[in-house]
């Protein structure tokens, strides 16, 4: 196990992983099936995916991570590279979007079920978070020669369905840790997630 320094001290080979899933997550949101057309647009809707869905990603994790140390953990993200590969194979050939970038490794002697369900929670919090502020702050459009991306709606859904992806009570997910821990906040967080996502 590596060593780290405090609760929000990184390494080399962590900063690395990271960088790479975020880079392969964003490839992944917009490619094709198949090959895409190397354009302005292609490269523009890639900006917006690092911007958002890799954002999104890494501060997920990293709440994860952060809050674990609190508790005295040993926590670390390492990247699943043979996920990352059959995503990007699956995203060529099937145009189907698997996306299983890697996990924060955490490590205890005993994690009571409250620990668990706080570090579960922080990542979804994170996402519901990032969501309000791609809501409210007045990030610019990525405009280019007739393509347009709305970087803050695109960033306020993906980071709505994270959340409500990860809070979904089935073990391995977050939610089902949460709701072990205390049902009550699974419901308060999971429903109003649902409603926003499939209904406004």
């Amino acid at each position: 196990m590596s060593s780290f320094k405090g609760i929000f001290g990184f390494n080399r080979v962590e900063l690395k992983d990271l960088l790479i899933s975020s880079i392969a997550i964003a490839i992944v949101v917009v490619w094709p099936r198949g090959f895409p057309t190397f354009n302005i647009g292609f490269f523009l809707h890639f900006i917006a995916a690092l911007l958002t869905v890799g954002i999104a990603f890494i501060f997920h994790e990293l709440a994860h991570r952060t809050v674990a140390r609190h508790f005295g953990a040993w926590s670390e993200f390492r990247a699943w590279y043979e996920g990352l590969a059959l995503a990007i194979f699956l995203k060529i050939i099937l145009g189907f979007t698997f996306i299983a970038p890697g996990a924060v490794y955490i490590h205890k002697d005993y994690l009571k079920t409250k620990e668990n369900g706080l570090i579960s929670v922080a990542g979804p919090l994170t996402n519901i978070v990032l969501a309000v502020l791609f809501m409210i702050l007045p990030i610019p459009a990525i405009y280019y020669s007739g393509y347009y991306v709305d970087i803050s709606s695109y960033g306020y859904f993906v980071n709505i369905f994270l959340a409500m992806f990860n809070l979904l009570p089935i073990y391995p997910f977050d939610g089902s840790k949460v709701m072990r821990w205390n049902f009550l906040v699974w419901a308060v967080l999971f429903i109003p997630l649902i409603v926003l996502y499939f209904f406004v």
